[in-house]
């Protein structure tokens, strides 16, 4: 692992989580009632994303509903659309749970977490390709 490498997030979520490379940036599009932002991704799994934000959302609240349009960078170079629900909500980031994934979207997900994990260790995305780590 090089400096640019960032190591996978552990934790006991349900779904694994990774950082997106600096160089490679998970873009978002994010609408919500009273807010439209196009932010990049600290962190992204099948369940769920947290974004960056220059600023603090007003009117962003718990539990409120979201839509996104995410663009994953190369190799996948893909856009999804997903729904989501609002978690938490810090000074310069909120996490937000995916309500409605479907079938395309999931697999789009998790092709692009199996090629970032391919790409610092073999082990780990043998393990999450044969559904051994979520």
């Amino acid at each position: 692992m090089n400096k640019t490498d960032t190591p996978p997030i552990k934790n006991k979520r349900r779904f694994f989580r990774i950082r997106p490379d600096v160089d490679a940036p998970v873009k978002v599009d994010i609408n919500g009632d009273g807010f439209i932002e196009i932010v990049k991704a600290i962190d992204i799994s099948e369940g769920g994303i947290r974004i960056s934000v220059p600023h603090r959302f007003a009117g962003c609240h718990v539990d409120q509903p979201v839509s996104f349009i995410i663009s994953l960078p190369q190799p996948l170079n893909q856009h999804i659309t997903l729904e989501g629900r609002i978690k938490h909500v810090r000074n310069d980031s909120f996490g937000v749970r995916f309500t409605h994934v479907d079938d395309r979207a999931r697999a789009t997900l998790r092709s692009y977490i199996g090629h970032w994990l391919k790409r610092r260790s073999f082990w780990d995305y043998f393990r999450y390709t044969l559904g051994l780590m979520h």
